[in-house]
């Protein structure tokens, strides 16, 4: 006889990472008592967060930086239900997370059990909703096509994450194979036609004044060198910050607050025009528009595109650039807007920017969760692609500290920086205890001004009064410190730059935060501003 399903489990996963996440339960012990064993001789790590949610987050982020599938493994039922919103950001957002869940013994399905939803198909159709695809394993031989399947479909541009359930009671049957490694799998880029490459070069030939528009999907890939030989300005989407380096001579800036896009011809890769980015999609772009991407649901619904051409951005700049005669030449560049400060010594947010811009180094990994601090971390800067995230789509509340933990595991060698506001901040910090246990050592930057900005802003705007916008007040100092984290306290403008200096300096060493008391009065001028 072969192996059992939960060493095929296992063989196969350790086949493609090293790194897994996951929360035990009584269901699934017996895949657990072989992930102990890959644990004990090395071959595997293994992170256990608080809870599903920073759990199945933490994957998906490892996943971004690794260029590989992130693992999560969650019991059924609750722990189901609570990995859900990490699986929903992966799929908004083109991530590689498997998540694999237990599901109830499959020959008593009709039976009420442990963990039970009520109907046995729950799990299935949920996450067929959110996902790629979906796969539920009946007998140990189908355990590594399954898999390596997954890996494959969840590496595909547009990348993306898969769903396997395990029933309980198949994880101790025995198989008819002896060696449940899988081929390794690598991402793959989706490739123009030749068609559709004639089509784009004629296109570019009859520009005068093209300018190239890079969005999320271009921000993951290393394509300087064809931005480079193409020669012409380039402009980024606030998501597709770090496609190109934000000091590089053809960088033109971002589109957020433009009423206007320059040029007689838009080159738009990578992105779907949400409607954050393009203030409702009443931005107005060149006459004629050429919009590249490997996901075909974006074309032609925010706007209307001339050529749609399904390609990842790297694919179609490979083979454009051989191709395509030399563009014309010509500058554009973005006005930056007068910053709108405070006089006072307090902190705001432009300042504590401004401060961060400057005692970063240009390795770092900048991750804003939702809020006011997302629109604060719009003007910090990054150099490296696959550097800078900011959701402004799917835009999960609280999951800034659990994604740099899983970054920070995926790229240790990298300054990774989680910014995140006080809400946010109560309804994450718990993961904190995950990165002091595993020695996870990383910046989170907690923008502390007592309100929820957006929300007091809006209900203000519509209804001249507030509700539920105060954030109650707590000593985060005391409780981190419980925890085990380095916390650093700054209250005035004076004390900022020391301070951000002196966590940036801890972050080697230990999970730190830097407390940033900002004015509760204080409005990035992002939000004010239109150019």
């Amino acid at each position: 006889m072969g192996k059992t399903s939960a060493e095929l489990i296992i063989d196969a996963i350790s086949s493609q990472v090293t790194d897994i996440f996951g929360i035990p339960g009584t269901h699934g012990l017996s895949l657990y008592e072989e992930l102990r064993k890959k644990v004990g001789i090395g071959e595997i790590k293994y992170y256990m967060p608080r809870l599903e949610y920073g759990g199945a987050i933490m994957a998906d982020y490892y996943a971004r930086l690794k260029g590989n599938v992130g693992i999560f493994i969650s019991v059924n039922g609750p722990g189901f239900t609570n990995s859900l919103t990490g699986l929903a950001e992966a799929y908004s957002e083109g991530s590689p997370l498997i998540l694999i869940s237990f599901n109830k013994e499959f020959r008593y399905r009709h039976r009420r059990q442990l963990h039970d939803i009520g109907y046995y198909d729950a799990q299935f159709e949920v996450a067929r909703q959110i996902t790629k695809a979906s796969f539920r394993v009946y007998s140990p031989n189908e355990i590594p096509l399954v898999i390596e399947k997954s890996f494959r479909i969840a590496l595909e541009d547009k990348m993306g994450p898969v769903y396997i359930e395990i029933p309980v009671d198949i994880l101790d049957e025995k198989s008819e194979i002896e060696d449940g490694k899988i081929k390794r799998v690598n991402r793959t880029l989706v490739y123009p036609t030749e068609d559709e490459l004639k089509e784009a070069i004629n296109f570019l030939n009859e520009c005068s004044r093209p300018i190239l528009l890079l969005g999320y999907g271009a921000s993951r890939s290393n394509i300087v060198s064809y931005i480079e030989k193409l020669g012409i300005p380039v402009l980024t989407t606030i998501r597709g910050k770090g496609s190109i380096p934000e000091n590089h001579p053809l960088y033109s800036g971002t589109i957020f607050g433009l009423k206007e896009i320059p040029g007689d011809c838009l080159i738009a890769l990578g992105t779907s025009f949400n409607d954050l980015e393009t203030g409702r999609w009443g931005i107005k772009l060149p006459k004629r528009v050429l919009h590249v991407d490997p996901d075909i649901t974006v074309f032609n619904t925010s706007i209307k595109a001339d050529i749609t051409i399904r390609a990842s951005a790297e694919a179609f700049l490979e083979e454009i650039v051989e191709k395509i005669k030399k563009l014309p030449k010509w500058n554009y560049k973005v006005e930056e807007s007068t910053r709108i400060d405070l006089p006072q010594n307090e902190i705001t947010h432009d300042y504590l920017a401004k401060v961060l811009n400057e005692t970063l180094d240009e390795e770092r990994v900048i991750i804003a969760d939702a809020g006011t601090n997302q629109v604060m971390a719009m003007d910090i800067k990054v150099y490296k692609p696959n550097s800078y995230f900011n959701s402004l789509i799917f835009n999960a509340m609280g999951s800034a500290i659990p994604a740099g933990i899983g970054a920070k595991i995926a790229s240790p060698e990298r300054q990774v920086v989680s910014i995140i506001g006080d809400m946010g901040f109560q309804a994450c910090f718990n993961e904190l205890i995950t990165a002091v246990e595993n020695k996870i050592s990383f910046l989170t930057v907690l923008v502390e001004d007592g309100v929820q900005h957006f929300l007091r802003m809006n209900q203000n705007i519509r209804y001249g009064a507030t509700f539920t916008t105060n954030v109650f007040p707590i000593d985060y100092t005391k409780v981190l410190e419980g925890i085990g984290v380095r916390v650093i306290e700054v209250k005035n403008r004076e004390e900022l730059k020391k301070a951000a200096e002196e966590a940036v300096s801890w972050s080697v060493k230990m999970p730190t935060v830097l407390r940033v008391h900002v004015s509760p009065n204080s409005i990035p001028s992002r939000l004010l501003t239109r150019r």
